[in-house]
């Protein structure tokens, strides 16, 4: 692929600038309190579904907040909170923040009408199955207006990369030492030029589809820096705390 090709992936946009997105995700428990499947029945529930989506795993569910200024990311959790809470109501499931699950839980696939996720699942080693169901995260995104300033700046933030792990570890490093299972080229690495990216793009995999690169730090295709290291989380201040650090960095790098 020619890298104009693959730079035409990436949205980034101008306006967006340094605005912030957060995606959180957690496990769903029916009435009994156990992790189960329910993701179909819940999504189907939530008035917006803008604000929320699916993973790979039927047992999980995923909130999502902005774009939007940093000094609004408190108040969007809150709103998302609203909605899922009715939801609840009606169909009598909870949530479980918890950044690993239990070995045994279910392994069903969300039927993605897309059909990508019944791809993937097909390809992976059970045990990588296992390891990318068992694991939720927050991810963090702060946007960037153009695809020089991207690269200027994801080169220079990757060198928190030790420190945002520690600071996102709630688990013992147990939910790290299965994402690295699951992806084994998950730490963030240098790129020259968009030359380079493109050629360790087509590399690794992931010239076609740049959502398969899986490091903790990434270039997303929404026009944004993406930090993926920290674990799902209740806790709300935890979160706009993050978001507040990784949109500090990425302004001091522009």
């Amino acid at each position: 692929m020619k890298n104009a090709e693959f730079m035409a992936k990436f949205n980034f946009r101008p306006e967006g600038a340094l605005l912030v997105g957060v995606e959180r995700e957690c496990f769903l428990l029916n009435k009994s309190g156990q992790i189960a499947p329910l993701a179909v029945q819940v999504f189907e529930n939530l008035p917006d579904q803008t604000r929320f989506g699916y993973e790979l795993s039927a047992c999980q569910l995923e909130d999502r907040i902005g774009p939007c200024v940093i000094n609004n990311l408190r108040s969007g959790i809150n709103e998302n909170e609203i909605e899922i809470k009715k939801a609840e109501a009606i169909t009598g499931f909870t949530r479980l923040f918890c950044e690993v699950a239990p070995e045994n839980m279910p392994l069903d696939i969300y039927p993605d009408p897309t059909g990508r996720y019944q791809r993937i699942s097909k390809t992976l080693p059970k045990r990588v199955l296992v390891a990318a169901c068992r694991v939720t995260g927050v991810h963090v995104h702060i946007g960037m207006p153009d695809h020089e300033t991207a690269l200027r700046v994801y080169n220079k933030v990757i060198s928190h990369y030790d420190a945002l792990c520690q600071m996102g570890d709630g688990s013992g490093g147990a939910r790290l030492e299965l994402y690295h299972l699951m992806a084994p080229n998950h730490v963030p690495c240098f790129y020259e030029s968009w030359d380079e990216f493109c050629a360790e793009a087509q590399k690794d995999g992931f010239v076609e589809d740049p959502r398969k690169c899986w490091r903790l730090i990434r270039i997303s295709v929404h026009g944004t820096i993406e930090f993926r290291m920290f674990g799902s989380t209740s806790d709300i201040d935890k979160i706009v705390t993050w978001a507040e650090y990784c949109h500090r960095i990425c302004q001091e790098a522009m």
